[in-house]
């Protein structure tokens, strides 16, 4: 089985649904951080979202398994060598390699920079 990691803004950016559904992806298990959780939340905010958001942020991460933020998260982030890397970011990275997935979606060119050094595939 195939390993996706989906960054936040993948997950936002709903034009990345149809391939998490699509043929080509079949077979495939698809994770991201505890962080998404937050930052769809943010987003849903920004754009003028009242009242309980939770509902909606659930209807986002639907198929996607939320990795928890722990040490060995934190730790990784921190240990990354890349000297570009935000912070939210580095936990984004650091929980993808810590699952050992075997391919990175992300719109963030900075993150798919890293992944790329770092040897993962990004999408």
């Amino acid at each position: 089985m195939t390993l996706v990691y989906v960054d936040a803004n993948a997950v936002i950016d709903r034009s990345v649904l149809p391939p998490l559904a699509s043929a080509a992806l079949e077979g495939s298990g698809f994770v991201t951080s505890a962080l998404t959780r937050t930052e769809v939340a943010r987003t849903l905010r920004r754009e003028g979202a009242s009242g309980d958001v939770a509902p909606l942020v659930d209807e986002f991460l639907e198929g996607l398994d939320v990795v928890r933020i722990d040490d060995d998260v934190l730790d990784g982030a921190g240990a990354l060598p890349i000297r570009y890397l935000r912070s939210l970011d580095a936990i984004h990275v650091a929980t993808a390699l810590i699952t050992r997935c075997d391919l990175v979606l992300t719109r963030d060119r900075q993150m798919a920079r890293a992944c790329e050094e770092l040897g993962l595939k990004v999408a």
